[in-house]
Formats: C-alpha cells, sequence, structure tokens
C-alpha cells in the first residue's frame, strides 16, 4: 500500500516529467487493446468455496442421498486499456497508461443441489460473483525490429489501482419435490470496495505489425501481480417472499475470510463483518482480493 505522501510524489514526479518529453524530441504514439484475461482471486474463491463445503456438511446428514453440482471459481473475464508511449530512442520508450479488468459469473452459474428423497425436499445453493478493477500504469517500453515491418515488443512497470469491488450473491434455499412456488430461501450479498490505492506490477511481450506508416497492429501476452486487503462494505441476508431458512442480518466493515457466527456452525467464509471473530494468529484475517494473472490483448498503435 502507499500512503498520501506517495501519491504526491507521484503526482509531482509525472507533472515534471511529461511538460520536459513534449519539449525533448520524442516520438509519441498511443496504443488501445482489449482481450481475454484470467486471475488468480485469493480468498473471493477459497472463501465462496468454503460456503459451499459448509452447506454440504449443514444441510446433508443425516438423509441425504444425493449431492449435485458444485462450486465453480472466479477466474475468466476481460481486460481492455490503452497506453501513451513517449519514445525517447527508436527502441525505448516511457509510458503512462489506464485499464479496465472485469471478471464475472452469473448467479445460477454456480450451484450445487443437496437432495433428500425420502423427505421429497432438497436443499440449493447459488452463487454468482462479480469483480471490476480500474489501473493506471507506469512504465518502460521496448521495441526491437526483428523484421522490415516486424518488432518484437515488450514493457515492464508499476501498476496502481484506482478502484477495486467486489460484488457476491449467493441464494440459499429449500424447495420440494412438486415446488408450489413458495419456496422460502435467503438472499446473503456482499458489496465491497477498495478505498485505498495498493501498488502492483505488470509486463508485457508481443509482436507489432507496422500495418501503414503511422498505424501498427499488435498482439501481446501480459502478467500482473497484485494483492490487496481492506476492503470495505457490507453484507446482507435478507429471507424471500415466503421466509427464510438462514438468519437475517446486516453486517458494515471491512471485508474478511474468518470465521462468521451469524451463520450456522460458524463457517469460515469470506463476507464483511462489523465484529469478527479472531483467526488461528489471534486476530480476525481481511480477505486477500487476488487480482494477480495472465491477459491475452490485440490492439493498434497510432504514431503521432
Amino acid at each position: 500500500m502507499i500512503n498520501w505522501r506517495h501519491k504526491v510524489a507521484v503526482a509531482t514526479i509525472t507533472s515534471c516529467l511529461l511538460p520536459g518529453l513534449a519539449l525533448a524530441d520524442v516520438k509519441v504514439s498511443f496504443r488501445l487493446h482489449g482481450g481475454w484475461a484470467t486471475i488468480s482471486g485469493g480468498d473471493i474463491n477459497h472463501g465462496t468455496q468454503a460456503l459451499f463445503d459448509w452447506a454440504e456438511l449443514y444441510y446433508a446428514p443425516p438423509y441425504s442421498d444425493q449431492i449435485e453440482g458444485g462450486y465453480t471459481p472466479l477466474h475468466r473475464g476481460y481486460e481492455v486499456g490503452g497506453d501513451l508511449i513517449f519514445g525517447l530512442t527508436r527502441t525505448l520508450g516511457i509510458g503512462i497508461g489506464a485499464g479496465y479488468t472485469k471478471m464475472s459469473r452469473a448467479l445460477y452459474d454456480s450451484w450445487i443441489e443437496i437432495h433428500h428423497s425420502l423427505e421429497e425436499i432438497y436443499y440449493k445453493i447459488f452463487e454468482g460473483a462479480e469483480l471490476e478493477a480500474m489501473s493506471i500504469r507506469l512504465g518502460l517500453f521496448l521495441s526491437l525490429p526483428i523484421a522490415s515491418k516486424i518488432d518484437f515488443t515488450a514493457n515492464a512497470g508499476l501498476c496502481g489501482y484506482l478502484r477495486a469491488r467486489y460484488h457476491a450473491d449467493w441464494l440459499i434455499g429449500r424447495a420440494g419435490y412438486v415446488s408450489n412456488w413458495r419456496d422460502p430461501y435467503n438472499n446473503i450479498s456482499t458489496r465491497a470496495d477498495q478505498k485505498k490505492f495498493p501498488i502492483g506490477f505488470q509486463a508485457g511481450a508481443g509482436i507489432e505489425y507496422r500495418l501503414l506508416p503511422k498505424i501498427g497492429l499488435f498482439i501481446e501476452a501480459r502478467g500482473r501481480y497484485a494483492k490487496f486487503r481492506g476492503l470495505e462494505g457490507t453484507s446482507t441476508s435478507e429471507p424471500g417472499e415466503y421466509g427464510g431458512i438462514s438468519p437475517t442480518f446486516s453486517e458494515q466493515g471491512k471485508l474478511f475470510y474468518e470465521s462468521a457466527p451469524m451463520l450456522p456452525g460458524a463457517p469460515r467464509v469470506i463476507m464483511v463483518q462489523s465484529a469478527p471473530p479472531a483467526g488461528p494468529d489471534g486476530k480476525p484475517r481481511q480477505a486477500v482480493v487476488d487480482v494477480s494473472g495472465v491477459s491475452l490483448q490485440a490492439g493498434i498503435r497510432i504514431f503521432f
């Protein structure tokens, strides 16, 4: 994490650097790109998998005879962004850029059903989640000619996250084999945002083809390392129109991956808690959101 002094220093350096570059004999270009991306997810996946594991144990014994489905981790999505590059030489430049990454999984894409055939009922758990992150980047860009119109490109530098937002919905319900559309359920919703400015690292390598004198096309593989904690928001549990099967609650505070006393059996899951219990190391563990991963990008580069 960085504090306000670091932010002021970055802003000051940038404000001094850009006018100097504008006056120097530099070549300016702009890259616009987008494509597929994947992330680790961290406790977003660990803590939700724990919910499914808890549900199997809590709602299954002693009468369940079949469990269907399973948890699907949140890994895949997309990334888009742009970079303004100041070419100091034919091969080396300095760039500033911004990016937007989004991972999502719709409710009902991740689910389990726990069947109790003798009682002609089953329990159902559905989950959907979304993670968004907006970043700014500062780094070095390298272009090495390997043919008359083809360059090998590489870049590396720092990325700071202006915003990260995590949304999740868990639906826990009970239904009969002959449904009367009046089944009880609870919707547990978590909304949390990053309030600080965490710093990560990113790097990429690719191939660029000069289609026209002022236009190039490129493909690039990118990697990033960025983990942060301290997201703040709310977690609520609300019963359905015809009642619920889990306690009703509303919590405000930070996002934790810790035991949740408001749920039966106090499973260790990822939720916002106002007064979480101490973990194994003697204090509550804040959830770690891990956006480290790789992406495959394609884009266009315009030379001015």
